[in-house]
């Protein structure tokens, strides 16, 4: 009895103490966090800076405006339609004035160039049209609406345009709205009319993404007009899944079709179609355009090797074709990635249809629509070459390795058909057609074209005539230019939206020679001058004489060059993903980040990035070379920056996301003494178990032989077997949802923990491959600066 009173009295004691003392969190285990925004909020760790500097970090990340044209210029060089998260108006490109667009007609009819499919298209000098999808349809006759948006009043009218039946995909809509490419199943007598409709294509994913794709140079929309995108996703797909090919957010997506199909040009005014052609099963859409009077369209498909797919993380199949391209045992006779490439060049008004294939010769690359000219007598296509990498057999077809593009110029003959006459080759369209490295040229007269390649990380426009051959580069500054158009020949300037390292995006306007830069938009001139930073280009010449391009990015009033800084250098995702000069401050890419508190950024393109030549990007893979050549090399850029006094031993960390978290892993493997601190993020770290049940393409790629082969090769290049020679300082970052085994990572910490390695994890709730969530991000860059400010002195 007395020992029960005891205990009543201990429970009332711990009662009592609990109502007046506050409550301490349970310790943290194996130095592991969980943030979890869905959970109770005291369960959320707390602030690691002051609340001065969490406001900086949520300015510098979330107040970027990211204003992009939507449209070309009108007939008369006039106006542009541009889009942001404040709104969608009409800019005059001379006084930069706007009209805003009357976007609650968005509320019913959604246009489709939001879900990646069509454009916006001029009518003439007054009108800009949309096809949009009618949210309220109920049928056939009002599914879809041709949009008329004046360009005076920003009022919006509308005109319903009917669908011949449901049994039909749609390929591409005309410039005029009307006149759009089709497909259909062929005839099956023995199938019910009533049939079900079946999906003409289906989505496969067929690489790692790279978390920047979901975030840069995308179409940014107010938020009303946005959530109404969402919601006509979820509520209104049977009416989405009828438009074919939509552009991905990410570039490891490919759609392809089902079956073999038949293409055929449809007039919605007169609801009559006429057959082209037929295209085989598994056959993706590469390229399209239009004339600008809806005359003559170009499009062109390639095959997809193993359409059927297995699943995203399902390993590696010796058999399977994609794994043979990528390994180099394909023969191209055999590959249909070239061998189903065909480009049908089409008359609608007679029908008439021009097939061009790839040249008959070996490593011909694959060929994709890209511009007309204004007169529609030159045709422009892009040529993917493949990857002839030392110790692979045959050639790689797979378009995201590419070694190059290039452009061709093909022009009418008196018969009508359309012949090569000439090319256009440069180092700046090395590497492989991933999201924004795409090599794009635009024909802005019969004989000019305005081209974007990557030289080193920046991003500019040139300008090329094909007649005298003159090529010169209208850019000014570093940085990336994006969303690029032109006039015509009568005012000769372009539009576009400039970003950098330290400038938050904003439009401008230039002429063709490269003179009257104009600034048309101020939308986030706060926020740069906010940031105050500077970036300044560095070279460092390697051993075997390449010479590597850089930016060293610091605050405004830091010297250059540096003296014993602080120091962090970064890579970009991927691989073979370029790491272009733009603004971003999230922790995967903390270009205004980092250097914002104290720390110089580095940022080097190494061999497998664009920006060099087609010989560098190839060079990651050659042999067995992946794991060490650029491993090496960025080890080799940070002794040169110490012995030039820019930094010291002690003072060097290093960070990246996605491939970038693998960098910083392998790196702190092979050069333990080198780098103090590490934050690798979203890392993959193990090829073993990635060859054998992880993403399909990419390893082999990578590794070229099967770990069966090349055992010793893939555990040295798996950070996973290395943790014992860790001495960095690693903080791990990482989301439960992530495609890549948080598992992995968890398993690399405890190793570090285990050995006495400082090592923290913030494992974050719900998160997938990087951090979607602001306030896991906000969260994310406390932990990021906390952490290199303990270790880097």
């Amino acid at each position: 009895m007395r020992h029960s009173r005891r205990v009543w009295w201990i429970g009332l004691m711990v009662a009592l103490v609990g109502l007046v003392s506050p409550v301490v969190a349970a310790p943290i285990r194996n130095n592991i966090v969980n943030v979890d925004q869905f959970g109770d909020e005291k369960d959320l760790p707390p602030n690691l800076l002051s609340d001065e500097e969490i406001e900086r970090i949520d300015r510098l990340q979330n107040d970027a405006k990211y204003p992009n044209a939507l449209s070309g210029i009108s007939p008369d060089d006039g106006a542009v339609l541009i889009g942001s998260a404040d709104g969608i108006a009409f800019l005059e490109i001379e006084t930069g004035d706007t009209v805003a667009v009357d976007t609650t007609v968005f509320d019913f009819f959604v246009p489709l160039p939001f879900f990646g499919f069509g454009r916006f298209s001029w009518q003439d000098e007054r009108t800009l049209g949309v096809l949009a999808i009618n949210f309220f349809a109920s049928g056939n006759e009002d599914a879809f609406v041709a949009l008329a948006i004046d360009r005076y009043s920003g009022a919006i009218t509308t005109q319903p345009v009917a669908i011949p039946d449901e049994n039909i995909g749609i390929v591409s809509v005309a410039p005029n709205l009307t006149t759009w490419l089709i497909l259909r199943e062929p005839p099956q007598p023995d199938t019910a009319q009533s049939e079900a409709f079946k999906p003409f294509t289906v989505r496969h994913t067929l690489g790692l993404p790279s978390p920047i794709a979901l975030r840069v140079n995308r179409i940014e929309l107010p938020a009303r007009v946005q959530r109404r995108v969402d919601l006509l996703r979820q509520r209104r797909s049977e009416l989405l899944h009828r438009f074919l090919f939509q552009q991905q957010a990410e570039d490891n997506m490919v759609e392809v079709t089902r079956a073999p199909y038949d293409l055929f040009l449809y007039d919605a005014t007169t609801r009559s179609e006429r057959y082209i052609t037929s295209i085989p099963y598994a056959s993706s859409l590469l390229g399209e355009t239009w004339t600008s009077d809806s005359r003559n369209l170009a499009v062109s498909f390639v095959g997809v090797p193993d359409a059927e797919g297995r699943g995203f993380y399902a390993g590696s199949l010796f058999s399977e074709e994609l794994y043979r391209d990528v390994t180099g045992n394909l023969p191209p006779a055999q590959n249909p990635i070239i061998q189903n490439n065909n480009t049908y060049v089409i008359d609608s008004v007679s029908g008439q249809t021009q097939v061009i294939r790839p040249d008959p010769v070996p490593g011909a690359p694959i060929l994709e629509a890209h511009d007309w000219a204004p007169s529609g007598q030159a045709l422009l296509i892009k040529a993917h070459h493949p990857a002839y990498l030392q110790g692979r057999t045959h050639p790689v077809y797979y378009p995201r390795f590419a070694s190059r593009t290039s452009f061709r110029f093909y022009d009418r003959g008196s018969d009508g058909q359309f012949r090569h006459t000439g090319t256009f080759s440069h180092p700046m369209l090395s590497g492989g057609n991933v999201a924004f490295a795409f090599s794009i040229a635009d024909f802005v007269s019969p004989d000019e074209i305005i081209v974007r390649g990557v030289v080193g990380s920046n991003r500019h426009p040139y300008y090329y005539n094909r007649v005298s051959g003159e090529l010169r580069n209208l850019a000014d500054r570093a940085g990336a230019y994006y969303n690029v158009v032109a006039t015509s020949s009568r005012t000769r300037q372009i539009v576009f939206t400039y970003t950098s390292y330290t400038d938050p995006p904003d439009i401008y306007r230039l002429r063709w020679d490269g003179s009257a830069l104009a600034r048309l938009t101020w939308y986030n001139e706060e926020l740069r001058r906010e940031a105050n930073l500077r970036q300044d280009p560095v070279t460092f010449t390697l051993r075997n004489g390449q010479v590597r391009v850089g930016t060293l990015i610091q605050s405004a009033d830091a010297p250059f060059p540096p003296r014993n800084v602080r120091l962090i250098v970064w890579q970009e995702g991927g691989p073979n993903v370029p790491m272009i000069n733009q603004w971003q401050a999230n922790v995967e890419n903390p270009y205004a980040l980092l250097p914002s508190f104290g720390f110089a950024l580095l940022i080097t393109p190494l061999a497998g990035r664009h920006g060099y030549t087609p010989e560098v990007f190839n060079s990651l893979v050659d042999r067995a070379n992946f794991g060490q050549i650029d491993i090496d090399e960025q080890a080799e850029v940070v002794r040169q920056a110490i012995a030039r006094g820019w930094t010291a031993r002690g003072k060097v960390g290093i960070t990246g996301c996605s491939y970038g978290g693998y960098f910083v892993l392998q790196s702190i493997v092979r050069y333990p003494d080198l780098y103090t601190a590490a934050n690798p993020q979203c890392a993959f770290i193990d090829l073993v178990s990635d060859w054998t049940l992880g993403n399909g393409p990419l390893v082999p790629y990578m590794e070229g032989l099967p770990p069966y082969k090349a055992f010793r090769e893939y555990i040295n290049d798996s950070p996973s077997y290395g943790a014992d020679r860790v001495k960095a300082a690693v903080l791990t970052f990482h989301g439960t949802d992530d495609f890549l085994p948080i598992v992995q990572n968890e398993n690399f910490h405890l190793q570090l923990v285990n050995r006495g390695v400082p090592a923290r994890m913030v494992r974050f709730v719900y998160e997938g491959h990087g951090l979607s969530m602001k306030e896991n991000q906000l969260y994310a860059a406390q932990e990021q600066i906390a952490w290199f400010r303990s270790h880097l002195k």
